[in-house]
């Protein structure tokens, strides 16, 4: 099978298999024979370094620290192919993620720490889509700003055209300016290079308790249904869990909202700044949630003005 140059191909093609084990890099001792399973050898100037398994370095006495584990990507990439190790060390990146890649004649390989390993197969996933998911800078805001626009040009309440700018708009731009902002929890989904999502989440508290406020959260109207959406809510969890946050409140559908685990809020003694918001007043608590807690939440500042 002749091997892919083609970017766009070498992406929708990856098909990445994590394989069994833990792998680690190790240093060969000086003067001493090969031996053993070695699955890749690198020399430099100051030694031999070898990856082998976990096992494998245990049992031949090789020193190690980092622990890894080993992705695949199956599609056959020619060797002078440009763009596939950037476009997957820079999603891997903007997860998060550390990435060490091992060329071969058919295969790129990814060293990735073992803890990360199925994470970094949900990143590869959605780079085989055209989909990358990073944190949003202020060069973003404009376009941001114009998705959000056309997001919410129909009313979600209503059903109805908005007449002028939506209320979305102008409450993004005040959280953008916000002491509440947390900018690691304003996430772009971008494809092909155009931003086409948006979800962010800024601080929020129930009573004292410090919590976060997520919304708006913005799809492009014709790319709506396609996963977009869910892969925002998915990595705003994942951020908010890591940073030790201890739940998300927001308000919504309950039908569509609790597939990602949020619940009513009265169910978890918060109660909603507006009681007729009922059901769709919705926290999802996470894994530092005090299961004692009782209290009313409050949004950012800029929420209070619409």
């Amino acid at each position: 099978m002749a091997a892919v140059t083609d970017l766009k191909t070498l992406l929708t093609s990856m098909r990445p298999v994590l394989r069994d084990g833990d792998f680690v890099y190790a240093l060969w001792p000086h003067g001493r024979a090969l031996e053993g399973d070695i699955e890749a050898a690198v020399r430099e100037a100051e030694g031999l370094t070898v990856v082998v398994t976990r096992s494998e370095a245990e049992r031949l006495g090789l020193s190690y620290d980092f622990v890894a584990a080993w992705i695949t990507l199956q599609v056959h990439s020619a060797l002078e192919a440009v763009g596939l190790t950037a476009a997957v060390s820079s999603a891997l990146t903007h997860a998060g993620i550390s990435c060490n890649v091992l060329a071969g004649f058919h295969h790129d390989h990814l060293l990735v720490p073992a803890s990360d390993a199925d994470r970094a197969l949900e990143v590869l996933a959605l780079l085989g889509r055209g989909l990358v998911l990073r944190t949003e800078g202020p060069a973003d805001r404009s376009e941001i700003l114009s998705l959000t626009s056309e997001a919410f040009a129909v009313s979600p309440v209503t059903g109805l055209p908005v007449d002028g700018t939506p209320e979305e708009v102008h409450l993004l731009r005040q959280l953008f300016d916000s002491d509440d902002y947390l900018p690691v929890f304003s996430i772009v989904a971008e494809m092909g290079g155009e931003i086409v999502g948006h979800v962010i989440a800024t601080r929020g508290w129930s009573d004292e308790l410090p919590m976060l406020g997520l919304g708006p959260i913005s799809v492009q109207p014709h790319l709506q249904r396609q996963g977009i959406g869910t892969a925002l809510m998915n990595e705003v969890t994942r951020r908010a869990e890591a940073a030790g946050e201890s739940g998300i409140a927001l308000l919504g559908s309950p039908v569509y909202y609790s597939r990602f685990g949020y619940r009513p809020a009265s169910s978890l003694g918060v109660k909603a700044p507006e009681s007729a918001w009922g059901d769709h007043f919705q926290v999802l608590p996470l894994s530092g949630w005090p299961a004692d807690h009782r209290g009313t939440f409050r949004y950012a500042a800029p929420f209070a003005a619409i």
